[in-house]
């Protein structure tokens, strides 16, 4: 191409962008007010975009400030330190040290590491124990405390119960201090509020919600896979909450029963329970123990004759044509009528399982009064008072045979001068009080 040809079409070139360019400014001319308002919008959007940015990094700026503020006045310093795996042996015998305990039922052990149980806590623990066969797996996760000396354990773990096959994973969450002799111990007591934001604060931090959301996930897993173990990690609450109840009712029960009853001898008239309705699917035991066989087991709101209401939280019901035990916590009346009750309530009314019996005079100065025994040639009848313990020997401190219950029928051997009587029970020789025993004439 030559150089006439090549500036002829540039020159064609730039007379079309001047001609492009005359158009473009002719309609602006022509469209002025359209002008305006696309360019004012346009500077609004872009404006608008530029306020959002700024009030944004206004708002970070002053909760940065705010969380700053918190941490200076409360003294709250938290890392952003990973979680560290059994990476403080002395942490880890303190856990598996508090985990042995905890199959075990120490509460001697689990008091000399921790610094705070409370009496239902310590209970939890025993019954539980009764559950676990073993902690076969269990790994730390700690992170830095905000103290010094100490750590927030992240324990999880694997745990064995007691005829399972499959274990279940489970984690929880220890607070350890440094005490002043340099050892550690569980920290349970009410911390500062410094103190939770911290462990509250450590809590939502990635690493640890990863933690829990794994164990969450094996968790439910292992149930969906194992049906029978997934029913008894169901009912474990409530067998733990039931075994809990009947050992401090029995507590309570002996407690009270140590104090004397003020006897009623005038006749008076009184709305009596004769049907009851059980609030919970609950055993029913051959005697008032937890220790008895079981009979079976009722519906919730199963209605039931009741025959006896006992003192020591147990009443005697009606079960299917027989004599049955339920803790009286399970049931609730259903229907009463008005009786006029004459016989007089004697703390003596209160049974074998929860009352001591008291020991006489001749007993606490035994080693002074030469004790003697009449025994008679031929078993004189009796009958039992009120519910007592019968004994291998005449002593509170013996071994117990067996209960006679208030109005049996029993054959007396002999007597003793020190208020104890020697009776057959079951073809055995054995002792109760004198005093809840009537010789018939």
């Amino acid at each position: 191409m030559d150089k006439t040809n090549w500036k002829e079409k540039t020159g064609d070139v730039k007379q079309k962008m001047q001609a492009q360019v005359s158009r473009l400014i002719q309609m602006c001319k022509e469209n002025k007010k359209m002008v305006v308002i696309i360019a004012a919008f346009l500077a609004i959007l872009i404006g608008a975009f530029f306020m959002i940015d700024v009030s944004e990094k206004k708002e970070e700026a002053v909760a940065q400030a705010e969380l700053e503020n918190i941490t200076k006045e409360e003294g709250l310093v938290v890392p952003e330190e990973a979680l560290e795996k059994d990476a403080y042996p002395e942490v880890n015998n303190l856990v598996k040290q508090y985990y042995q305990a905890l199959v075990e039922g120490d509460i001697d052990t689990i008091k000399s590491i921790k610094n705070y149980t409370d009496a239902e806590e310590e209970l939890k623990v025993v019954k539980k124990s009764e559950f676990i066969e073993g902690y076969p797996v269990i790994t730390v996760h700690t992170k830095k405390g905000p103290e010094e000396g100490s750590y927030v354990a992240y324990v999880q773990y694997e745990v064995k119960f007691v005829d399972q096959d499959t274990t279940a994973p489970g984690l929880n969450t220890l607070y350890i201090c440094t005490g002043e002799d340099g050892s550690l111990y569980i920290n349970a007591n009410e911390l500062e509020e410094s103190v939770v934001e911290y462990l509250k604060t450590i809590s939502v931090q990635n690493d640890v919600v990863d933690l829990f959301n794994t164990v969450q996930v094996a968790y439910n897993d292992i149930k969906t896979q194992n049906e029978e173990l997934s029913t008894f990690l169901d009912e474990l609450p409530n067998l733990l909450a039931e075994a809990v109840n009947e050992a401090m009712e029995e507590q309570e029960a002996l407690e009270a029963a140590a104090e004397p009853v003020e006897a009623t001898t005038e006749p008076e008239v009184q709305v009596v329970v004769t049907k009851v309705k059980t609030t919970a699917v609950v055993n029913v035991r051959s005697s008032d123990s937890i220790e008895a066989d079981k009979l079976g087991k009722t519906s919730n709101g199963q209605i039931l004759e009741l025959i006896e209401e006992r003192l020591n939280g147990w009443s005697k019901v009606n079960f299917e044509g027989k004599e049955g035990y339920i803790k009286s916590e399970y049931l609730e009346a259903e229907e009463t009528e008005m009786v006029l009750v004459e016989a007089p309530v004697t703390e003596a009314e209160t049974t074998a399982e929860t009352v001591a019996e008291p020991a006489p005079v001749a007993e606490t100065i035994s080693e002074t009064v030469e004790v003697t025994q009449e025994n008679f040639d031929t078993p004189k009848k009796a009958k039992i008072t009120s519910t007592v313990r019968v004994r291998e020997t005449a002593s509170t401190e013996a071994n117990v045979l067996g209960t006679a219950y208030k109005g049996a029928a029993i054959y007396v051997l002999g007597q003793l001068n020190n208020g104890w009587t020697k009776v057959d029970y079951q073809d055995k020789e054995g002792y109760v009080k004198s005093d809840y025993i009537e010789i018939k004439e």
